[in-house]
Parts: structure tokens; sequence; C-alpha cells
């Protein structure tokens, strides 16, 4: 009887596979590819989380919307939860402020390139329906009142323009620097750095310059009542809900707060994140606080 060798049999199995895939590979590199890069492209089809590099924020504390700008000219749009919407400026310039139209489905974007525009937020898409460029000055600050149709626009040369919101034109109104000045400083002011009104008198607008000159504007008789000086410069402004303070952040870290009728000096000087000599002296500079907000709480 002839013997039965295991190993041989395996042996055939295994060379005749081996054949058999190697005949398969040939055969599949005959296949001719036809996909190529052009067939495929790179789409967005979500975003999510907060906007990359953010410039300006606004809220409607009506409307509860949050209006968020970047340094790419990007607007996004926060309602209730899962409500959001993207927008873009096509000069992709970067959004330097944003102002709501409180409860009227609007909002005032001003960019890096001197241009304003007015969005239409009531559409589902929404979209620009107004723009202003400037030419000869650069825009440094923006403010519109609460409900008011003139949009105040304070520029690099220290002059505040004043647009109509409803047609989007230049006023002939124009308050220059060196009216609003006067001989309160022998040099020029520097740039607009704030602008706002009284809480209780819109009449009364409040013109910060970058050098530490405050004026309080009278809009109707076209002159200041009264200017306010600090040799450091100016941040930031914000007003008591009172309107009869207002408090001044400055590049040295140090925080005044006016009196309205009393020009002459501060009603306070303090630097919160100074160090406090015992001596009684100066505290030592330290750096600028960017912003300052006046918040008044009531007890009980």
């Amino acid at each position: 009887m002839k013997k039965f060798n295991i190993r041989k049999v395996l042996d055939g199995l295994t060379s005749s596979s081996t054949a058999a895939q190697t005949g398969a590979c040939k055969e599949s590199d005959a296949v001719l590819e036809s996909l190529q890069s052009e067939h495929f492209q790179l789409c967005k089809t979500v975003r999510h989380g907060f906007p990359h590099q953010p410039s300006a924020m606004a809220f409607d504390p009506v409307q509860k919307i949050l209006a968020v700008g970047t340094l790419t000219g990007a607007l996004r749009l926060f309602g209730r939860a899962g409500v959001e919407c993207y927008c873009q400026h096509e000069s992709g310039a970067a959004i330097i402020q944003l102002q709501f139209l409180v409860n009227e489905g609007a909002l005032v974007s001003a960019l890096a390139d001197d241009s304003v525009h007015l969005w239409n937020l009531r559409q589902k898409i929404p979209a620009i329906l107004h723009s202003l460029k400037f030419n000869r000055e650069r825009i440094t600050y923006c403010h519109l009142p609460f409900q008011s149709k003139w949009l105040y626009i304070g520029t690099e040369r220290g002059n505040i323009h004043i647009v109509n919101v409803e047609c989007f034109t230049l006023s002939g109104y124009v308050i220059m620097w060196n009216k609003a000045i006067e001989l309160s400083t022998k040099t020029h002011p520097g740039p607009v750095v704030h602008i706002s009104d009284n809480p209780m008198d819109e009449g009364k607008l409040l013109i910060g310059f970058e050098c530490g000159v405050v004026v309080l504007w009278d809009l109707k008789c076209k002159k200041a009542d009264y200017r306010y000086n600090y040799d450091e410069a100016i941040h930031s402004v914000a007003w008591h809900h009172e309107g009869k303070q207002f408090v001044c952040s400055h590049s040295d870290g140090t925080l005044t707060t006016w009196n309205v009728r009393a020009p002459a000096k501060p009603a306070q000087i303090i630097t919160p994140h100074g160090k406090q000599p015992k001596d009684g002296k100066k505290p030592e500079p330290c750096k600028p606080i960017l912003k300052v907000e006046y918040k008044t709480t009531r007890a009980g």
C-alpha cells in the first residue's frame, strides 16, 4: 500500500494558492484608475463653536441676539439655542465695531477699510441694505444712541461725522476737533476713542480723545459745555446711569471719575491694580485698563 504524505499535500495547496494570488495581482494591474484629483473638492458643511479671531461684539437686549465680528470680516449671529447665522463682508476687512438698532432687526458694522454697513436681519438670510465708504478719514469709533436715527462716527483726525441711519447718508453736521477742544490743549488731541450720549439727556454728547481730553458737547447749541483734561491716554469711558458722573480708564492703569459740572479735576483717581505706596505718593504705573463699565446695584 502506497504511503500518504500529508506535508506534500499541504505544500501543493500553498503553492497553488500563491500562484492564484499572483495571477489576480497581474489582472488588477491592468485595470485603469478612472478617479482623478479634480473629481474631489473640499467644502464646508457646518460651523461649530465660537468664531475664530473675534474683533467686535454687540448684543440686542430685547431680541436677545448676540453678534460677533471677526478679523476676516465674518459676522456670526446667535439667538436662542440652536439658532445662529453666518454672514461675510465681501471685502474681508476686519470688523472693528458692531451696533444694533435695538429691537428693529438691523445691525451696523464698521470695518477697518473705513466702510460702514447697515444689515437687515429680518429676512431669512441677512443682507446689507446700505453701505458708506470714508475716503479721507479713518474710522475709529461709532455710537448709535437707543432709538435714534443718527449714527455718530469718530475718526482718526478727531472729527465726528453724523450719518442718518434711515437713508444711510452723511448729514451736514460735523463736530470738528479744533472746535471741540478749543484752547484746552495746544496740540492735536488724537483720534476719537469714545462717543456716548448722556443717559438722561440725548442732546449732550460725551467725546473722548486719545490724548486724555474729554468734551461734553451740546448738539443743539453746537458748542462744548465742559472740557475735562487728564495727562494720560484714554482707552474707554462709561456713564453713571444718572448722567451726573462718568469714569475713564487710562493707559497707566488709572481710573478717573468726573462730576459732569466739575471739569477742573477728577472727583476720584484710583489705580486698582497698582501698588499703593505708604508715603502717599502717586501709585506706580501698571498695565492699561482697556475697558471700563459703570454698573449700579440696588440693595434689598
